[in-house]
């Protein structure tokens, strides 16, 4: 019951907007931008002056139809441009990175807001050969922050870090060291091979959220790499749980009961992704104090007793991150870099 309280809670009393975040000169790049938190997210960094949005869509239709509302809305044109992203394929997370480099060269890229998720109701596989929730909210996701990092970390100035924030889920704090079967820390399949799993692997549910705690994982060891030895940072590395809002994640789900108690309970207790969507801007202007942290609005997500502290968490954060560094260095070599850095800081 508690749960379901802390639930209305967050509906009837959601963060602060950040109206006075400026984003004036910057330029901002968003995953998943063409409706819900992305599109709300999108909607406020342009109102408040970004010079250039990028929006990474798989489908460039939806893409350019999200791209037109934001211009109608806020009366701003030439801002916002839209590049193809799927992020069910290494190659196209590559091809988009390229780009960014390619496109931007002279520019700094102020913010990286990484927010594309799925959840799959059946098992799908990605044209890559691993289940697509695992590719997308964690494999793709970290692929894409490796490769943006040194444009982030090139506009760095003096008193002006830039941030990658990554959207993450209040679903981690749920994931119990049970649900690692012992194959899959010890054995040779591991942890990806475990979640890919048609016939061993987690529920689809259950399958997100360690997908989540994964990115977390991720997002931990990308921040410790960013520390200068002299404490000073170029990129903020946060996260951020909106909480449970209004999305289309579940569309998967797609079962005339399932409709019926996803659409009450959503009634009951979902904040619009419009509030949700105040804790990911407000996540991009956070300061150094947010490093490594979870940002969820009104202040910082509580580890205590969670998977993302203690030993087995610690266990489980250098297992998981290896193992991706192993799948993404097939796809883009230069990803090794990384691991080098991860071995040095453990000898």
């Amino acid at each position: 019951m508690s749960s379901l309280l802390k639930l209305w809670h967050a509906k009837h009393y959601p963060p602060r907007d950040p109206t006075d975040a400026s984003f004036e000169g910057k330029t901002v790049l968003i995953t998943g931008a063409t409706a819900g938190l992305g599109f709300q997210a999108s909607l406020k960094v342009l109102r408040q002056g970004a010079s250039m949005l990028i929006l990474g869509s798989r489908d460039l239709e939806r893409g350019r139809s999200a791209k037109h509302e934001l211009e109608r809305r806020t009366g701003r044109t030439g801002v916002v441009q839209v590049w193809p992203l799927d992020m069910s394929s290494f190659h196209s997370v590559q091809e988009f990175a390229a780009r960014v480099y390619r496109e931007i060269p002279d520019q700094r890229l102020h913010i990286a807001l990484l927010n594309a998720g799925v959840m799959h109701r059946e098992h799908v596989l990605s044209c890559d050969g691993w289940e697509d929730t695992l590719q997308v909210n964690t494999l793709s996701t970290t692929l894409l922050a490796l490769l943006l990092l040194p444009k982030l970390q090139e506009g760095y100035l003096s008193q002006d870090p830039t941030h990658l924030v990554i959207v993450a889920s209040g679903t981690v704090l749920r994931v119990k060291e049970k649900d690692f079967p012992m194959s899959a820390t010890t054995g040779a399949g591991g942890i990806l091979q475990y979640l890919t799993s048609r016939t061993v692997g987690p529920r689809a549910r259950k399958r997100y959220a360690i997908s989540k705690l994964l990115i977390e994982y991720v997002a931990r060891r990308i921040a410790e790499m960013t520390r200068n030895p002299n404490g000073r940072l170029q990129v903020i590395v946060n996260t951020v749980k909106p909480g449970f809002c209004i999305s289309s994640l579940g569309r998967k789900y797609s079962r005339w009961y399932e409709r019926l108690a996803a659409g009450l309970f959503t009634k009951l207790f979902a904040r619009s992704a419009e509030a949700g969507s105040r804790v990911l801007v407000s996540a991009a202007v956070q300061g150094v104090e947010s490093h490594g942290r979870t940002w969820q609005g009104d202040g910082y997500m509580s580890e205590s007793g969670t998977l993302l502290t203690g030993t087995a968490g610690k266990r489980l954060q250098s297992q998981a991150w290896s193992e991706i560094i192993e799948v993404l260095k097939e796809h883009a070599p230069e990803v090794s870099y990384f691991n080098k850095i991860h071995r040095d800081e453990q000898l």
